[in-house]
């Protein structure tokens, strides 16, 4: 039990554009994972207050918005994640290499979300369960 953290990219293929097919199928879309934390609550709480409105109910949470992607990595650089708590959520490490870590995460996901592809649309979540 504990919190776990997942940063989902997902292309969405526009059939009109592009004709992909996997299996025999239409391909509609493809997902990655673009980052997975364990028990990191003060960066679960930022993401969840800032753009969730507060409420935490392991829902997804969307970031595509590259603005948002660069707020949360103002506050990582910043040190401005709030305390968080919650139910077997652990302590967020707060390291140098836990905040080098998490700006290279969220650095890579803008880079994916930012990078062009005729026929993609490319969006970004944010995911917590626990």
């Amino acid at each position: 039990m504990g919190l776990d953290m997942y940063l989902t990219g997902r292309k969405f293929i526009m059939p009109n554009v592009l004709n992909l097919q996997e299996d025999g199928f239409p391909l509609l879309s493809k997902s990655f994972e673009l980052g997975y934390w364990r028990k990191h609550p003060d960066l679960h709480g930022y993401i969840v207050q800032t753009f969730a409105g507060g409420k935490d109910e392991c829902q997804d949470i969307n970031l595509t918005c590259p603005n948002r992607i660069r707020m949360t990595i103002a506050a990582v650089k910043a040190r401005k994640l709030p305390h968080t708590e919650g139910f077997f959520f652990g302590v967020s490490d707060a390291s140098p290499e836990r905040i080098a870590e998490d700006i290279r995460i969220f650095e890579s996901a803008l880079a994916w979300c930012e990078a062009e592809e005729p026929g993609v649309v490319r969006t970004l979540t944010y995911r917590a369960s626990w």
